[in-house]
């Protein structure tokens, strides 16, 4: 991809950012990309410091100017509060650095258009964290669809669950201040299901959505909606934030004139079942579909480690390490990434009719 090697730089140190953090640690570790992590930066010195010493970086910031302007960093990893994504996505453009943003990129589709066109007036490419499109079992349900005969699409429902992430294991109490996260369950954590119903089923043209605040936080903590996409499918989604103690758990469900899918993305089933009409039901497991990842990264199972195939589609709950893989890969050849900011743009569009339709009890059309 090149021969001198890049120099990154990431802004946040906190969870995601310490995901991240590991995964491009694997990836340079296993000689998949010519990336040193150059330097890091959050606002809080404790956390700063401790991710500076866990992953043996030198050079930290307090301030995010400073890591941007540095001319150790050629690629900036936005990792912070959703309220901080836009001026250091508008910093690191204007420095004529390429960026990769987490999700959601900002508080509505207005202020994520505005990050998409800083970045096309500054040539640089920018990623975002939509991490489930480099999910092995939902990119073995793509291919499935294009090999097979499963009809039109009909029906998609999505039930997505997570603890409340203010606790527990997410150290993020920011997530329940609006001013800061922008919204709950549907904008925070499900805006990757949007995202994936819209990459299944094409875009959506119509929202109908019950929203509601049963812990009495600023933010949503359940979200239910009904979307019609362009071509006539129906698809449902039921999203919440509870105070139980069991793990994110997420089901999908697609429907087809002939054919049926089942993803199962959850913490002890991990698996795809599908059956077309006239035929027997069919489950693949994780492991089946591992080799269509990465595929889709262009490699190739035999000829990596075992080690290096772990990394890739085994370590964590979701597939972060391929996710920056495929950024970083995109960047390194030149080429456009994907996920995009166009990607992140499509589903704001929809969060943001959702909370429309809710606030005003009615049916949004032509978003």
């Amino acid at each position: 991809m090149t021969k001198e090697r890049i120099g990154l730089g990431l802004i946040g140190t906190g969870n995601v950012g310490r995901i991240h953090l590991t995964g491009i640690s694997s990836l340079i570790e296993a000689g998949l990309v010519n990336v040193q992590i150059s330097a890091l930066c959050d606002s809080d010195p404790k956390s700063l410091k401790e991710a500076a010493e866990l992953f043996g970086v030198e050079t930290v910031y307090e301030d995010y100017e400073g890591l941007i302007n540095d001319e150790g960093v050629n690629i900036v990893y936005v990792c912070t509060p959703t309220s901080k994504h836009g001026d250091m996505v508008k910093a690191t453009a204007k420095a004529g650095k390429h960026v990769f943003c987490e999700k959601p990129l900002a508080h509505s589709t207005p202020q994520a258009r505005e990050l998409l066109m800083v970045t096309k007036d500054a040539g640089v490419m920018a990623g975002v964290g939509l991490v489930l499109r480099l999910d092995q079992l939902l990119l073995y349900a793509k291919n499935l669809l294009a090999k097979h005969d499963f009809g039109k699409p009909i029906l998609a429902h999505i039930r997505d669950d997570q603890r409340f992430p203010v606790d527990y294991i997410y150290y993020s109490k920011w997530r329940g201040d609006r001013s800061i996260a922008g919204g709950g369950t549907l904008i925070e954590h499900s805006i990757h299901d949007i995202d994936i119903l819209q990459w299944f089923l094409g875009d959506v043209e119509s929202v109908y959505a019950k929203i509601g605040f049963f812990a009495g936080r600023e933010v949503e903590d359940q979200a239910s909606l009904i979307m019609t996409h362009k071509d006539g499918a129906v698809s449902t989604l039921d999203s919440i934030w509870h105070w139980v103690e069991r793990p994110n758990e997420r089901r999908i469900e697609f429907f087809f004139e002939k054919g049926y899918m089942g993803i199962a993305l959850e913490s002890e089933k991990r698996f795809l079942d599908y059956q077309l009409q006239g035929q027997s039901p069919v489950r693949v497991s994780e492991i089946e579909t591992r080799s269509t990842l990465l595929n889709h990264l262009g490699l190739v199972e035999k000829k990596l480690s075992p080690d290096v195939v772990e990394v890739l589609t085994e370590v964590g709950s979701e597939r972060y390490a391929a996710l920056s893989y495929s950024f970083l890969k995109a960047i390194l050849s030149g080429n456009a990434p994907s996920p995009d900011f166009m990607d992140a743009i499509a589903a704001h569009k929809v969060v943001d009719a959702a909370y429309r339709s809710s606030s005003e009890s009615r049916c949004v059309e032509q978003l």
